[in-house]
Parts: structure tokens; C-alpha cells; sequence
């Protein structure tokens, strides 16, 4: 009998074993012939509201597809994005459709990204790396040369050393560029280098787009020297207006030979015998005529050139010509530095490497706003206390006295209030966990067309969740979170954004205890109307503040704040239309905040009482207040002119609902304007 046992059980095994293999092998079967069974490509089409339109184009080679196209950028810290979109594909099909990709998403990594292909229940099914999507099939960190001479300006690939930018390390890339192409290369370039070329030539259409290029982030270095004029014309005079005072022979004392021992230390120009009396030297000036960035454009202390920071990007200007046989000299290391001296110079590196700068102080502080604790809701402890009190506590206490066993209510007491606690931690993550809760402050200027909302949404519990935003909605992504996310691979992903038939979602992929994050999402906008302010010019500049400003939108402000380089004043209750007198409105106590820093993270602190500090006397809501502080510092970061312009901006409480699906938001709205100041621009200093 037990041989007979046994011999079935082999029968079965072997029976096990072949399914198996058998299924193991169809298996493998099955994922190799979908290997090569689809091919992509993602193309960039053009900029939207800082905001980047991509092109994809899909391809099925093999059976019926039905699921998502996929495309997932990895972010500079890990902000990871997948945009989303579900499809129907047929076989031997070909479609394309666009996807709109916030700046924060691509921008950061110049479009690193991957197209995956996911089945119905979310399995990938092949995925497709790209290294860049603007346009061009760079593989490094792009640096544009354009030169008349490009062969002795080589030596700037620094000898394929690796470079590293805000994560990413890659080698540098040397494109040459010709007034024909640079505009296709433009968008996926971190540099571009202007040596012995003449700028005027290209055209008022391409000089345009390189001012914008570097206006939203990219950082432009020019040699001068002998070519001077050529390098530094065409450009807009309120984008670089550049004096030529002189410019030396070779072997004449000049500005760099006469000061030549600060460029030895740290770009190593005097240890390798670098001898700049050899060389055409041009002494030049910036002239501040609009006062447009007054002590901004400096003269570098360790490297031969001027530098200014232009919004997000930066300009470098050398005094001498890039292309100089001596500069042969420089080891690779040294000619590294020559791109991190521009990088560091630019406000956009700079938001990213200090916490406490603009961008980060001004959109976390909706962090500020009402930030309910998600684990437990605590509206269960008072349900629970009220029903104690008013029915089973009375009615126990009776039982309790007719059986004569009063002290057992005693005894009950703290058992009673154990059973409380685990209550309101049992049904408050309950209720967390079967809801999102969404804090949103939409900011628009005034006279621009587009709003953008900034989120930061909660849910309880590690399970991937997402929210669909109202229909007007036409972007979304990340929010400007530097210190979360799943790390730089673009394989994996933390965010994502769906594009359904309901419209756009925008959710996360939680990490364990991690159920909050900030998110971003931009739409069109109709005009409000403008703020207005006359007789400024003396604004903040004693304790008696004078002028009149004017809420001249359409709605009614709970706060309205005016920001001048000298100071700031929050008013409170400004209704649609209406005009404080300054002084006047501060002797009726509307004035509810008056500070003369503009030192942000000071600002901060103060305004919105973190910690108990504030130096201000009068009380106000500080969740709105932290709303008008976003605003504040979002259009103060955007300033086209900050010596002659104040920033005056309101927050609307209970502003139109972001999220369409049901969820407890909090709304604020925030709207700016910027007012030139009249009289002399120094008269407040």
C-alpha cells in the first residue's frame, strides 16, 4: 500500500514539475515576444506657461493593447512624475497625443525620461529610456558652443570629466552651433557658450529666444577680448547693457595683469603660468540705467569676468576671449569651475540649494495652513465626551446606585477613558484613511491670463491615491518639495498625473508614514482687475507711512498686503473697490502687520508666528495670513523692476474649489500686482 502511495505521489510531482515548466516557459515565452512589441518616441513641441507640451508617439507591433502609456520624468530630487494615459491601441496601431509636463518635472534633469507601456492591471509591459526629449539626442550636459573658431574652444568638454548638476552627473557635451540650428538646441542646453561670433548677426527672433532661454533658467557665458563688440551686440539693452570701456594690446599692463594674484588660488590661472599682459584684455562697466539689478552684476573676486543672475538664469561675462591659447593651459578641474562659478551665481541654483530661499520659504508655507493632524480626528474625541456626558455616564451612574455598587462607576472611569482613547484613534484614522483633505492657495497676477494652484493634500495609510482636479485644470505635477521622493531613477516614479475621460488627476505613491505632499496644478484664468497705488514713493521710509492704494479687482480681500524694498504692511478687510489712505487706514487699527525687514526667512517667522515668536502686537488669522505670505513672495520672486515696483497683493478665504471629487478642502485665493513707485526710487531707503 505504501509503495502505491508513494508511486502516486511521484506520478504527481513529475506531473507538478512539467505544468510548471511548462507554464515557467510560456511565461517566458509570452514576455519575450512583448520585448520588442511596442516602440515610442516623445518629442518636445513647445513652451505653455513655463510649462512644457511633449508630443508621443506610440506604435504596436503586436496584439490589441489596452492600458496606459506611460511617460515618466525623474525629477532633480527625487520628485519623480508619471504622467499617465489610458489607450487603446490596435494591432500594427499608431497613435500620438500630447502631454503637458510641468517645469518642475522635466525642466530640472533637461528631460531625462521613460515611456512605459503598463497593462490593464498595471503590469509593465516594455518600457523605452530616453536621455533627452528637447528636440536632440544629447547625452551628457549640453553646452552649446557658438564661435567662429570652434576648434580652440575644445578644451571646454574639461576632458570629459564628470559634472555633476543638482543630482545628475553626466560628462560634458560640446555641441557646436551655427545661427541656422541654435534654436533647436536652445531648450536642451545648460550652456551656452558666445566667443569671436558676432551676436547681431543672428537675427532680433534668435537673440529673443536666447534672452528667454536664460531668463527661464539657462546660464550664458560670453568671451570678449578682442571680439568684444561682436559678443556683447544684439542683445536688448534691458536684458545686458554692457559698457566697453577699453580694450588692451597684448604685452600692456591691463586690469587682469595688475591683479593677477586673486586668479591663482582657486581657478589655478597663475600656477600654470596663465600671463595675462599677453593677452587683449577688455575693461568693462555695467551701466544700471533702469536700475534693473543694482548690485547684482559684480566683478568676480577669483575668476576674470563680470557675473549677474537674470530671473532664473545667469550671465558671464569674461574680459577676455575664451578662445586665448593660454587658457590650453587650464587642467580639467580648473575648467570645471569656470561653469560652476556661472551656475552658483544664478537665482534658480541658488532656490534650490537654500532652503530658505524664495521658492521654498514661499509655497511650503501652505504647510502652515490649518495643518490638521491626518492620523486622528479629534472631532470623535468630542462626540464621544458629549455622548459620555449627556446619556451613558448619567444613566450608568443610576444603574450603578440602585444596585448599590456606586464606587464600581469610579473604578469604571479610567477604563472608560482607555476605551475613549482607542475610540478616536480607531474611527479618527478611519475617517482619515476614507478621505483626502486638500489645502490649496491659487495665485494669479492680476492682468495675466493663468492661475497656478499649489497643493498640499493628506492621506493616511501607504496605498497609492490620487484626486481629480475641477476641469479647468490643464497641467499638473510635483509641487516644490526638495526634501521627499523616491530618488532619481527615472524607472521608479512617486508622483503621478492621470489624463481620463473625467479630466486630470494628480495623486501619490505614499512611502511607509509618509501621507502628505505638495503638488501643483496650473489653468487659465480670467482678468480680476489690477491693485493701484499713488504718492508710494516715501512708503516706509519713517513710522508715518504715506500714499493711498486701491483694490481695484473684484473681490473682496481678507488681507491685503504692500511690499516696497524698504518694508511691508498687511492691512485687514479691503473691500472690491475700495482705497485706503496708508495713514489713515493705520490709525483705524487696519494695519495688522508693519515690518521694515524684507529678509524672507525673518519674515516668515514673524508674519506667521511660528513657534510662538512674532513681533507684532495685533492679532490676526494666521492661515490666511500664511496664504498672503505664498503670494507675497511668489510675485516678489517674479518682480520685472524690485528698485522701482512694490508688490501689492490680497487673499480671498473660501476661493473656487481645486479638487472635484469629494475631499474637505480649504481654499484660498491670491492675487498680485505690481505698482511702479513714483519719485525718486531711492526716497525709501
Amino acid at each position: 500500500m505504501r509503495n502505491k502511495v508513494a508511486a502516486t505521489a511521484a506520478v504527481f510531482l513529475c506531473l507538478f514539475v512539467l505544468l510548471a515548466g511548462m507554464g515557467s516557459s510560456v511565461a517566458s515565452a509570452k514576455e519575450d515576444s512583448q520585448t520588442d512589441m511596442f516602440s515610442g518616441d516623445i518629442t518636445y513641441l513647445r513652451q505653455d506657461n513655463n510649462n512644457y507640451v511633449m508630443q508621443v508617439t506610440v506604435e504596436n507591433r503586436g496584439e490589441d493593447f489596452e492600458g496606459t502609456v506611460q511617460v515618466v520624468f525623474a525629477g532633480m530630487t527625487g520628485g519623480n512624475c508619471a504622467y499617465n494615459t489610458e489607450l487603446t491601441l490596435p494591432a500594427q496601431g499608431k497613435k500620438q497625443f500630447t502631454v503637458t509636463v510641468t517645469a518642475g518635472a522635466a525642466d530640472t534633469n533637461r528631460g531625462v525620461c521613460r515611456l512605459n507601456f503598463l497593462d490593464e492591471k498595471g503590469h509593465t509591459l516594455q518600457s523605452i529610456p530616453f536621455n533627452n526629449v528637447f528636440g536632440n539626442t544629447m547625452t551628457g550636459i549640453a553646452v552649446g558652443i557658438l564661435s567662429d573658431n570652434y576648434s580652440g574652444l575644445t578644451y571646454l568638454d574639461a576632458g570629459g570629466r564628470d559634472f555633476s548638476i543638482m543630482n545628475i552627473s553626466y560628462p560634458l557635451e560640446l555641441i557646436e552651433l551655427s545661427g541656422d540650428n541654435l534654436q533647436s538646441y536652445l531648450d536642451g542646453l545648460y550652456f551656452l557658450v558666445i566667443d569671436h561670433y558676432n551676436v547681431s548677426q543672428l537675427g532680433q527672433e534668435t537673440i529673443q529666444a536666447i534672452q528667454e532661454w536664460v531668463k527661464d533658467g539657462g546660464w550664458l557665458m560670453i568671451g570678449t577680448g578682442a571680439y568684444a563688440e561682436e559678443t556683447l551686440s544684439g542683445f536688448d539693452e534691458d536684458f545686458l547693457d554692457v559698457e566697453i570701456v577699453e580694450i588692451s594690446e597684448p604685452g600692456a599692463e591691463n586690469i587682469l595683469s595688475a591683479n593677477a594674484e586673486r586668479y591663482g588660488y582657486y581657478y589655478n590661472y597663475r600656477d600654470v603660468g596663465i600671463d595675462f599682459s599677453q593677452m587683449a584684455v577688455a575693461d568693462l562697466n555695467f551701466n544700471d540705467h533702469n536700475g534693473n539689478y543694482p548690485k547684482e552684476f559684480y566683478d568676480n573676486s577669483l575668476n576674470p569676468s563680470l557675473c549677474i543672475h537674470l530671473e532664473d538664469g545667469a550671465v558671464g561675462i569674461y574680459y577676455i576671449s575664451l578662445e586665448e591659447q593660454q587658457l590650453q593651459k587650464l587642467d580639467d578641474y580648473s575648467v570645471q569651475n569656470m561653469y560652476e562659478n556661472i551656475m552658483y551665481n544664478s537665482s534658480s541654483f541658488q532656490t534650490f540649494n537654500n532652503g530658505s530661499e524664495v521658492n521654498y520659504i514661499g509655497r511650503e508655507s501652505i504647510a502652515y495652513i490649518d495643518n490638521l493632524n491626518t492620523n486622528v480626528d479629534f472631532t470623535w474625541l468630542e462626540v464621544l465626551i458629549g455622548i459620555y456626558v449627556v446619556m451613558v455616564g448619567p444613566v450608568l451612574y443610576l444603574i450603578l446606585r440602585k444596585c448599590k455598587r456606586r464606587e464600581w462607576y469610579w473604578m469604571g472611569v479610567p477604563i472608560l477613558g482607555l476605551l475613549f482613547i482607542g475610540g478616536v484613534f480607531f474611527f479618527g484614522r478611519g475617517a482619515s484613511v476614507n478621505e483626502t483633505r486638500v489645502y490649496s492657495v491659487t495665485v494669479q497676477q492680476t492682468d495675466k491670463s493663468w492661475a497656478d494652484t499649489y497643493f498640499l493634500a493628506y492621506r493616511s495609510g501607504v496605498k497609492e491615491w490620487d484626486m481629480r482636479l475641477d476641469s479647468r485644470y490643464e497641467v499638473a505635477g510635483p509641487g516644490l518639495d526638495y526634501y521627499r521622493g523616491s530618488g532619481t531613477n527615472a524607472d521608479d516614479y512617486h508622483y503621478v498625473v492621470t489624463n481620463g475621460a473625467e479630466g486630470l488627476s494628480v495623486g501619490m505613491k505614499p512611502y511607509e508614514n509618509f501621507e502628505s505632499g505638495f503638488l501643483y496644478a496650473g489653468q487659465k484664468a480670467e482678468s480680476t482687475g489690477n491693485f493701484s497705488g499713488s504718492g508710494l514713493e516715501r512708503l516706509f521710509s519713517s513710522l508715518n507711512a504715506e500714499g493711498t492704494v486701491t483694490n481695484g479687482t473684484n473681490r473682496d480681500l481678507a488681507y491685503m498686503g504692500v511690499w516696497y524694498n524698504a518694508g511691508i504692511m498687511v492691512f485687514s478687510d479691503v473691500k472690491a473697490g475700495e482705497t485706503l489712505d496708508i495713514a489713515q487706514a493705520a490709525a483705524d487699527g487696519r494695519c495688522v502687520y508693519q515690518n521694515t525687514s524684507t529678509y524672507l526667512d525673518s519674515l516668515r517667522y514673524d508674519m506667521l508666528g511660528l513657534y510662538g515668536y512674532s513681533t507684532s502686537s495685533i492679532q490676526y488669522e494666521r492661515d490666511d495670513v500664511s496664504a498672503l505670505f505664498i503670494a507675497l513672495t511668489i510675485a516678489n520672486e517674479g518682480n520685472p523692476n524690485p528698485a522701482k515696483n512694490a508688490v501689492i497683493a490680497g487673499v480671498v478665504p473660501d476661493y473656487e474649489k481645486a479638487v472635484a471629487d469629494k475631499c474637505k478642502e480649504i481654499s484660498y485665493g491670491c492675487l498680485y500686482s505690481y505698482v511702479e513707485m513714483e519719485g525718486d526710487s531711492n526716497a525709501s531707503n
